[in-house]
């Protein structure tokens, strides 16, 4: 099916902070680009990774043996930067013993990409890296400024001033309704077509300066590689490279279980009250709402008393909230909007199972 996430686009960070999990729970995660269970397993829980794209699960694969037999700056420069020209030998000598047959024999075929540029080679990746080559050639000034702005304030003024009305302004609201520009976003037809309408993109240059005005773009790992055209520093990018969250995943591949598979269907299968924390991502947006009942019902069914669910939404969805009428909607689920960094998320919702079940 091919690559389409290189890094998560979701704030995995958030996750393991929200979520929080440790030894002897288990939780249940999208694979996506296995950050997120990596993240998770930093903690010493026991993780299902689910995803119908089997080429993720393999690019899973690959980090999770890379924990087991690279050093945090080696993984660093293949996943974060996702440029090593050494990469090719390195996996053949340390990596590829500890990867199953199948995974291996697909990594021998495309172990080059990270020679040649991972995030640039394939899905989300590759037209955002020709988004920043683009800005940074009509603002050259954008990169310097990144790089040595210490202010967040400062950071918003100069965002306000050269960057919002040229990139963001009536035309790309325009743009944004009427074309399939927001298709990098967006790799589902679905979520798509929910972007298009309602005004999403005004809400996406809101939260923009929300992020601008409180976070520097240069401890931002989306957004520096783009418009700084720099890749995230050491404790910056994904959590799992951490090396205190590294130290911790020499065994990951014990505790992360990765499946091919639909996510309902995966979470049905799990044993009832099994789980201490899931996250769906926005699988939410890719689904009609029977989909999306049908994901709350086998993920509330799958909960273990006190558990808690993740759910983040591009377009914050219309009509009933099916998680909320099976779980307890955790009254801090507003102030997550802003600690999700990436700003693409209309509604990131937690939600919990009650200690005790209902009388």
């Amino acid at each position: 099916m091919g690559l389409v996430f290189t890094r998560a686009w979701e704030d995995d960070r958030l996750d393991a902070a929200v979520l929080s999990v440790g030894p002897g729970e288990r939780a249940l995660v999208v694979a996506a680009a296995g950050d997120a269970a990596l993240a998770l397993a930093a903690g010493g829980a026991q993780i299902v990774a689910v995803d119908l794209n089997p080429d993720q699960v393999r690019l899973a694969a690959l980090k999770i043996a890379a924990a087991a037999r690279l050093d945090p700056q080696t993984a660093h420069r293949w996943f974060e930067i996702g440029r090593d020209p050494d990469a090719a030998a390195v996996y053949r000598e340390r990596v590829r013993s500890a990867l199953a047959p199948a995974d291996a024999a697909f990594w021998d075929d495309r172990i080059g990409i990270i020679g040649s540029g991972l995030h640039e080679h394939a899905g989300v990746g590759r037209p955002f890296a020709r988004l920043g080559r683009g800005v940074r050639l009509l603002r050259p000034g954008l990169a310097p400024m990144i790089e040595r702005v210490t202010d967040p304030a400062e950071q918003a003024a100069w965002w306000r001033q050269h960057v919002r009305p040229v990139f963001f302004g009536s035309a790309f609201h325009w743009l944004a309704a009427h074309t399939r520009i927001l298709s990098p976003l967006a790799p589902d037809p679905h979520e798509l077509a929910r972007m298009r309408r309602g005004g999403w993109s005004d809400g996406l240059v809101r939260r923009i300066d929300d992020v601008v005005a409180a976070t520097l773009v240069r401890r931002h790992p989306w957004w520096r590689p783009v418009f700084s055209g720099r890749p995230a520093d050491p404790g910056d990018g994904a959590a799992w490279l951490d090396a205190e969250h590294f130290a911790a995943l020499s065994d990951a591949g014990a505790r992360i279980d990765l499946v091919v598979g639909d996510l309902t269907a995966v979470l049905r299968a799990q044993a009832p009250a099994s789980l201490a924390a899931i996250s769906v991502s926005n699988v939410p947006d890719w689904l009609d709402p029977p989909g999306v009942a049908e994901l709350a019902q086998a993920a509330a069914a799958a909960l273990a008393p006190g558990g808690r669910v993740l759910v983040r939404r591009v377009v914050r969805p219309e009509g009933p909230d099916p998680f909320a009428a099976l779980l307890a909607h955790d009254p801090v689920s507003p102030a997550l909007i802003a600690r999700e960094r990436t700003a693409l998320y209309e509604a990131v919702d937690l939600y919990r199972r009650p200690d005790q079940p209902p009388q």
